[in-house]
């Protein structure tokens, strides 16, 4: 029998403390920690360092280090404001060994609170400034002439600060708090466990890892941490697939030479070797009565539909119906027209239902798909609502998973349905995340592209350069060409928006006015109707639209041969992912095809986005990058999961934790399914209190 969960049980009461009434924290205070996700005395416990730094103890100013962090202290001699060309304030310092620079940005509020005659003891990075020794920004408090030295070296935690708060005032905040918070901290895992792994207590680890003597102390805390971040989630994992198999059964369908024959003859072209190796794969799952659970990946115009509608197809001959999901209505109105052209002629009857076909002729289309009369249903959640009957449904398929959340796609598992799941991305999973988020799928990679797909160049032009970049799209366009225009918004936003972000709708006008003046100009996005969307996107396949300029509706599902151009605007707004995806809307043809990204980079990561596009057109290389940028908890996104977010570990980095972790969680969870032992209370209480109602969803997708 499958193990039983209850609701999530409150976390420990002190842990549990609002953040406002916590020692050292007011109002405001509390409201800057809220801003960090810092909500509670357990938030603020597991608020973790991003680094360390070693502050020397106090020495006498001539014998102050170049590089290091250290204390020094002195007569103030001299001050000085200056307003231009930068704010700054000055202080000179002296002591009986010599005299020390003090140097702060944007100080002026340094005037009414520093004057000569003060003893100073101030901290920060020793430097040289023309052979003087001067420390910028340094901390600062006055003193007493007789006040003791700082005597000893000191590790000090630095935690990810914000404009209002700095890392001082938060490691202030924590020291003040941490015995109290450690005071509810309980053991998860045995003594014997700890042992085998050669763990610290969880306890310790919390203490140290805030607190640590040593660099060694640290990385002995945070891999305890990490060890317990890892192995909650392949707990979760691991759980959930036992709840979601217990007692299902799906359809054994058949497949024979002649069926796969039949279906071959349906393609307009040969299955690539890759295709059908991908083929063989998923329907070796779907003969067996156990659920599959296959998570089939490929890069852009990699040929995965094709393999998607092969495996509908041999549940159709089968007598089951076949659902496939998309996230976007627009993608999948671009499903229902792509296999109605490959379906032409058959006997199998597809539809498309939507929220907006569901106005329309709903109740007709409802009872036709209750009575099994239709072979292939095409829609986007709407086909999941209560009013839908789908009584013979043999396989799923979904188009992009991440972007449909885990909870619409288990309502199929609550109207009693338990058909064979095939999962499609053209994200491909990192190695690492493939044995962690996706241990329970099956995964099957197209690794090949089909004949005739052409490369395509990517360049990158700041903002100054995007003429250049308009001038190689007219030259394509002047060559019988075809282009997207891809911005951020659909239109002009509120008044807090940043007015650098281009929208369609005035995009549009200033390239019809200036750039792109005297071509064929039209523009796409989701606020569009069902209809005016169709009309756009047959005008600009039927090459009637020079130039389509549109929103990330293009992003997935757009086939248009002839476009070769695919030009993004403030493309540093971009996931990574998701540019890889926009540019795999061109090089569909037979001509070479262009990448412009067009904007500047506002932040590191921009650039190593930006950068990592240009630099490979590997979708596996891209989304091993974008997991180094974003981690596992951005990447799918954890709430369409259902799984923690991680706060230390790094899932790229942990790929012997990982294996570790799952190997002692399987191990745990084969000699107490469901954590009743008494030395499993605690962290069954942490594995509720974490994915909570979501739990037996884990992995769903």
């Amino acid at each position: 029998m499958a193990p039983q969960y209850p609701n999530v049980p409150e976390r420990g009461s002190s842990l549990s403390t609002p953040v406002g009434m916590l020692a050292g924290v007011g109002k405001a205070r509390a409201g800057q920690l809220q801003q960090l996700g810092v909500n509670t005395l357990g938030d603020l416990l597991e608020y973790f360092p991003r680094r360390y730094q070693v502050e020397k103890s106090e020495r006498p100013i001539s014998e102050l280090v170049s590089g290091q962090i250290q204390f020094a202290r002195g007569e103030v001699i001299a001050v000085n404001y200056i307003p231009y060309p930068r704010k700054r304030f000055e202080a000179t310092i002296q002591d009986p060994t010599g005299t020390l620079s003090l140097t702060w940005f944007n100080g002026a509020y340094l005037r009414d609170k520093i004057h000569p005659g003060q003893i100073l003891r101030v901290q920060g990075k020793a430097g040289l400034f023309r052979n003087q020794p001067q420390i910028v920004q340094p901390r600062w408090q006055i003193i007493a002439p007789d006040a003791p030295l700082v005597g000893d070296d000191i590790l000090r935690a630095i935690y990810p600060a914000s404009t209002q708060l700095s890392s001082m005032q938060i490691w202030k905040i924590i020291e003040a708090n941490l015995p109290s918070a450690l005071d509810d901290v309980q053991e998860w895992f045995t003594p014997e466990l700890l042992a085998q792994r050669s763990l610290l207590p969880r306890k310790q680890a919390f203490a140290v890892i805030h607190q640590p003597p040593t660099q060694e102390d640290a990385r002995a805390a945070r891999r305890r941490l990490v060890y317990d971040e890892l192995m909650l989630m392949q707990l979760g994992l691991l759980v959930g697939k036992r709840l979601r198999q217990a007692d299902v059964r799906a359809p054994a369908m058949r497949l024979d030479r002649l069926l796969d024959e039949r279906i071959r003859k349906r393609f307009p072209f040969q299955l690539t070797e890759a295709q059908t190796q991908a083929v063989w794969e998923i329907v070796r799952d779907m003969q067996c009565d156990v659920p599959m659970n296959r998570l089939l990946q490929g890069d852009v115009g990699s040929g995965k539909t094709v393999v998607a509608l092969y495996a509908m197809l041999v549940a159709i001959a089968n007598k089951q119906q076949a659902l496939l999901l998309a996230p976007t209505q627009i993608l999948a109105e671009q499903h229902y027209l792509t296999i109605s052209q490959m379906l032409a002629g058959s006997g199998v009857k597809i539809e498309l239902l939507t929220h907006e076909a569901k106005k329309k002729g709903g109740e007709l289309l409802r009872e036709r798909l209750s009575r099994g009369e239709v072979h292939i249903a095409i829609g986007t959640q709407a086909i999941l609502s209560e009013d839908v009957n789908l009584p013979d449904v043999g396989v799923v398929v979904v188009d992009e998973q991440h972007k449909l959340g885990v909870r619409q796609r288990g309502i199929l598992r609550e109207k009693g349905l338990s058909p064979h799941y095939l999962v499609m991305t053209a994200t491909p999973i990192p190695r690492t995340l493939a044995l962690s988020y996706f241990a329970d799928f099956a995964i099957t990679t197209i690794a090949q592209l089909p004949p005739g797909r052409q490369p395509i160049r990517t360049q990158w032009f700041r903002q100054s350069e995007a003429p250049l970049a308009y001038a190689r799209l007219k030259n394509e366009v002047a060559a019988g060409r075809q282009a997207y225009v891809v911005v951020p918004k659909v239109e002009q936003g509120t008044e807090g928006d940043d007015p650098d972000l281009k929208n369609v709708q005035d995009h549009l006008e200033k390239l019809r006015a200036g750039e792109l003046h005297g071509l064929r100009l039209e523009m796409l996005h989701g606020q569009m109707s069902s209809e005016d969307k169709g009309r756009t996107m047959l005008a600009f396949r039927d090459g009637k639209i020079d130039v389509l300029v549109a929103t990330t509706v293009v992003e997935v599902g757009v086939d248009v041969p002839n476009a070769t151009v695919m030009l993004i605007e403030n493309a540093g707004q971009f996931g990574l992912s998701q540019l890889h995806q926009l540019r795999g809307r061109v090089g569909r043809g037979p001509h070479r095809s262009h990448c412009l990204l067009v904007g500047e980079a506002l932040t590191e990561d921009a650039g190593q986005r930006l950068d990592a596009l240009v630099k490979t057109s590997s979708g596996f290389d891209i989304a091993e990058t974008d997991l180094r940028l974003r981690g596992p908890g951005e990447f799918f996104g954890v709430r369409q999961h259902g799984l923690p977010e991680f706060k230390l570990a790094d899932i790229a980095g942990e790929l012997e934790m990982l294996h570790l972790t799952r190997e002692d969680a399987k191990r745990l969870l084969d000699a107490d399914p469901q954590l009743r032992r008494p030395e499993h209370a605690a962290i069954r209480l942490e594995l509720l209190r974490q994915f909570g109602d979501a739990l037996e969803l884990v992995q769903i997708g």
